[in-house]
C-alpha cells in the first residue's frame, strides 16, 4: 500500500514525529528534519500512574478508565500542562481499570477495525452499567491521540505538534474504514499534516535506518539465498521422472 497523505499547506515542519498506536502501548518518536546529524528518538511521555502522581514513560498504556463522579478529587487529575485533563489514559487507567474493569476501556484499538459494528457509537467500556460514561472507538482514540500532543506541544512549546508532520502506523489488516477513522481522529485533534503508515513498511524502514546503510549487502545476500533456492526447486521438477499414467 502506498502510504496515505493528508496535508493543508506547505509550511515546513522542523519535526518529522511518528506514532504508534498499539493495541495495549502508544509510542512517540520524532527527529529533527533540520538537522543532517540528527538520530530518532523515542519521546518519554508525562502520564498519572496514581491519583496525583505523574511519571514519564516511553509508552503510553492504551487504556481509559472512566471515573465515578467522587472517584477522583481536586488537584489529583493534574498533569503537567493541565489540572482538569479530557480523560484518565495511560498508566493510571490501566491500574485503576485493573480494581474496577467494568470502568476501563482496553483494545479500542481492535473495536477501531471490527466491522460488526458502528464504530461511532459510544458503547465502550462493553457491558459496562448505565451509570459508566461510555465512548466510542472514535472518540477513544482521539483521547490517546490528546494526550500524545498534548505532552509533545508541553515540552515542545515553539514547534506544536499540529505543524509537524505526522506518521501514524496502522496495522496492514485494517479496511478502508478503519484507516479513515484513525485519519479523522488524528484530524480531530488537529493533525492535518498526516501520513498513514502500514505497520510492515514501518518495520522495514526502521530495519533500513538501523543497518547503517548496510542493508544494501544483506538483502543481496537474502536475495542470491532465495534465487538460489528457487533454483534449485525448478532443477528438482524437471529431472524427476513424470508419473506413470495408469489405464484401468
Amino acid at each position: 500500500m502506498e502510504p496515505s497523505v493528508q496535508t493543508q499547506d506547505q509550511t515546513i515542519a522542523k519535526y518529522s514525529v511518528g506514532i504508534d498506536l498499539g493495541t495495549t502501548h502508544c509510542v512517540m518518536s520524532f527527529i529533527d528534519t533540520q538537522n543532517e546529524d540528527a538520530q530518532v528518538e523515542v519521546v518519554a511521555i508525562p502520564q498519572l500512574t496514581a491519583p496525583g502522581t505523574v511519571e514519564s514513560y516511553k509508552q503510553l498504556g492504551s487504556f481509559l478508565y472512566q471515573p465515578h463522579e467522587h472517584e477522583m478529587g481536586h488537584g489529583s487529575r493534574t498533569l503537567p500542562w493541565t489540572s482538569e485533563p479530557k480523560a484518565l489514559v495511560g498508566a493510571v487507567a490501566r491500574n485503576l481499570g485493573s480494581k474496577t474493569p467494568i470502568r476501563l476501556v482496553a483494545s479500542a484499538k481492535s473495536w477501531l477495525c471490527h466491522g460488526g459494528v458502528n464504530r461511532r457509537d459510544s458503547f465502550l467500556p462493553q457491558g459496562s452499567p448505565e451509570e459508566v460514561i461510555k465512548v466510542s472507538p472514535l472518540r477513544a482514540t482521539e483521547l490517546y491521540l490528546e494526550h500524545l500532543k498534548d505532552a509533545w506541544n508541553h515540552m515542545h512549546p515553539d514547534n506544536a505538534l499540529e505543524q509537524q508532520d505526522v506518521t501514524i502506523t496502522v496495522p496492514a489488516s485494517f479496511d478502508p474504514a478503519a484507516r479513515d477513522l484513525t485519519a479523522e481522529a488524528a484530524r480531530n485533534v488537529g493533525l492535518a499534516h498526516l501520513t498513514l503508515l502500514e505497520e510492515p513498511q514501518a518495520a522495514l524502514y526502521s530495519w533500513i535506518d538501523n543497518s547503517n546503510d548496510k542493508w544494501r549487502d544483506e538483502s543481496t545476500s537474502v536475495m542470491s539465498f532465495w534465487l538460489s533456492m528457487w533454483v534449485v526447486v525448478l532443477l528438482t521438477c524437471l529431472l524427476l521422472p513424470l508419473p506413470k499414467k495408469t489405464v484401468t
